[in-house]
């Protein structure tokens, strides 16, 4: 591969590998290995709360796809049975498959490609034959079963026009619009929202009469950051204000009474530096003290599902309370009571949760679990003792291989801030000898790291990453995952101070780790090697402008030139938040952007770059052959 190319060419330049690390029993982790290994990327537990529902996705090298499995087992443990073989079930890196439970329990279902389109299916978890329960002309990207069974809500963009015409300047695509489709007798669907509003996410009101949704008067990068929540009646009519104001408020959740709904929200602020915390409105709607916030010291809420007495919500977050110091890497669950506002974490163990479901009763709770070394398997918590057990072994040829050892570690910087990271190093490393090190630069800015075996993405089929750290290890290179601010960590405050400064204080938190390793005799300071993708792809650029340290360095979907990453990406406005527009502050774009300094670049540099990225998109178009 072209990675190992660049750090084997390094070895000339004082980069060797250590082989004897390498050679540890039982045996040291190849790509190939990494290729082969399996990720859960949803789960579902029964309403009655005796089985789970999950998805694996298996990476095809030959096939250059992931190829999801859906399967049921009990949820007490024992043997797993594949259903639905023959669908062929929707599963990018995002979303996930958005598996759910009929409401009787009778029926899992799941979208799965038809005629190339997403579509809700529909299968008995004993197996047998599917059904399409859904035929949206433009394809499902998200649905939900009313609480009585009978009908199924779904978003789905309008037609295209046909034929196809070019857009006017500024004209916005066609919109994604809820709609009701009936189950049984199954009847056309019906469209509730109108045309101007982008739907974003919903949920059932308890009696399946109405259904409230966030929706932007835009789409796009930032039109997460100016939805409102209201609330339509599902067999349509005029919709009404749950939460209307400013900035961002997505994932409405109704109390199982009715009465409330959950939320997240930036609390009125537009940035996208804005925490995304928790809030709790009434479901008549209302404004001002009547929306309760639970900011948490700054938490980043990813999932909301209510306790079943409605007196409290299980949330996953990161930031604030219980993910900051040396657990910034964890992302726990958490209960947080509605009343005070008290918080409580449900398991104490260093470990990455995702895709919680709750029983109807709500005594039991599934999630994904993730380890320092692991894939992840299912968990279920019994709720009221917090006792948790794994139920699933994804990957059970991690037992045969050989490693490394991956830890939280601190250092101080330049002006004496607290700066976290996780150190990998190779299998049976017992701190006596100087390895090769590698820099590892995280995405974002606003990005991080967490447990985990690909540790930058266990939220998604790891094989995405671009570098292979865990094979690096083996090889005998120990890895540094840096976490400097201006990243995940260090709450709204620490994100903020690399305002107008990319490349300023970061670089300072990353360089000061790479010298504390080295003064600890970790790291050998003449073979040193760095890689990153995205922000992280900047950040290496970066580096190798500002020091020849680095033997080595290899930059994914990265960048060169700031003001580019305004001009030519679908997020630009990002941009503006950091350095304002970029004819405000040419100044700023130009000192921060690593090709202003390209003349001071001796480290071998190895650019890896996809010709379809709208993220980081190419500068120049392809060369035509």
């Amino acid at each position: 591969m072209n990675l190992f190319r660049c750090f084997a060419v390094a070895a000339v330049c004082g980069l060797p590998l250590a082989g004897s690390i390498a050679a540890q029993s039982p045996r040291p982790v190849t790509i190939d290995d990494l290729m082969a290994l399996r990720t859960i990327n949803d789960v579902k537990i029964s309403p009655a709360g005796d089985r789970v529902a999950y998805v694996v996705s298996a990476p095809s090298v030959a096939r250059n796809a992931h190829e999801p499995e859906l399967y049921v087992m009990p949820s007490d443990g024992g043997t797993a049975i594949r259903v639905s073989p023959q669908s062929r079930i929707f599963s990018p890196a995002l979303p996930a498959p958005r598996l759910r439970w009929s409401p009787d329990g009778e029926r899992v279902s799941f979208l799965a490609l038809v005629d190339g389109r997403p579509q809700v299916q529909v299968v008995r978890p004993s197996g047998g034959p599917t059904t399409n329960l859904t035929a949206a002309p433009e394809g499902v990207s998200a649905y939900e079963w009313s609480p009585d069974g009978r009908n199924l809500a779904f978003v789905s963009r309008d037609p295209s026009p046909a034929p196809p015409v070019a857009n006017a300047a500024g004209a916005l695509p066609p919109a994604t619009r809820l709609w009701v489709q009936p189950i049984e007798p199954a009847a056309a669907a019906k469209v509730v929202t109108p045309p101007g509003q982008y739907v974003d996410s919903f949920s059932w009101s308890p009696d399946s009469r109405e259904i409230a949704y966030a929706f932007a008067p835009t789409t796009g990068f930032l039109a997460p950051y100016s939805t409102r929540i209201f609330a339509v009646p599902a067999a349509g009519g005029t919709a009404r204000p749950i939460v209307d104001r400013g900035g961002m408020n997505v994932s409405p959740q109704f109390s199982p009474d009715g009465q409330r709904v959950s939320f997240v929200t930036t609390n009125g602020q537009t940035g996208i530096i804005a925490p995304r915390g928790l809030a709790v409105a009434p479901s008549a709607g209302g404004a001002g003290p009547a929306i309760r916030a639970y900011p948490m010291n700054g938490a980043w809420i990813a999932e909301v599902v209510w306790a079943r007495d409605g007196q409290s919500l299980f949330v996953t977050m990161n930031e604030g309370t219980f993910a900051t110091g040396a657990r910034m890497f964890e992302m726990p669950m958490v209960r947080v009571n509605l009343e005070d506002g008290n918080t409580q974490r449900l398991t104490n163990s260093a470990t990455v949760e995702y895709s919680m479901s709750l029983s109807r009763d709500g005594r039991t709770m599934a999630y994904r679990e993730v380890q320092a070394r692991s894939m992840g398997d299912i968990a279920v918590l019994d709720v009221a003792s917090g006792r948790g057990t794994r139920i699933t072994t994804i990957n059970p040829e991690l037992k045969q291989l050989a490693l490394g050892d991956l830890k939280p570690v601190s250092w101080k910087s330049f002006d004496g801030m607290e700066i976290w990271g996780l150190l990998l190093t190779p299998p049976g490393y017992d701190g006596t000898r100087r390895l090769p090190l590698l820099v590892y630069c995280h995405g974002g800015p606003i990005g991080g790291v967490t447990l985990g075996l690909f540790p930058q993405f266990m939220h998604v089929p790891g094989q995405i990453d671009p570098y292979p750290t865990e094979a690096f290890a083996s090889a005998g290179y120990a890895v540094l995952f840096p976490m400097p601010r201006g990243g995940s960590g260090y709450g709204e405050a620490g994100h903020r101070m690399i305002i107008n400064d990319w490349g300023g204080p970061d670089y300072q938190d990353i360089m000061a780790g790479v010298d504390q390793l080295v003064a600890q005799g970790v790291a050998d300071a003449d073979r040193l090697g760095v890689m990153g993708a995205s922000y992280g792809g900047f950040m290496t650029n970066w580096i190798v402008t500002q020091t020849s340290r680095f033997k080595a360095a290899t930059a994914g979907a990265s960048i060169a030139d700031l003001s580019d990453l305004y001009y030519l990406t679908d997020g630009g406005d990002l941009m503006v938040e950091y350095f304002k527009l970029p004819w405000e502050n040419p100044e700023g774009y130009a000192a921060h952007s690593p090709l202003t300094h390209a003349k001071n670049v001796t480290t071998p540099l190895l650019i890896q770059h996809g010709d379809r990225d709208p993220r980081v998109p190419r500068a120049t178009p392809p060369i035509r052959r």
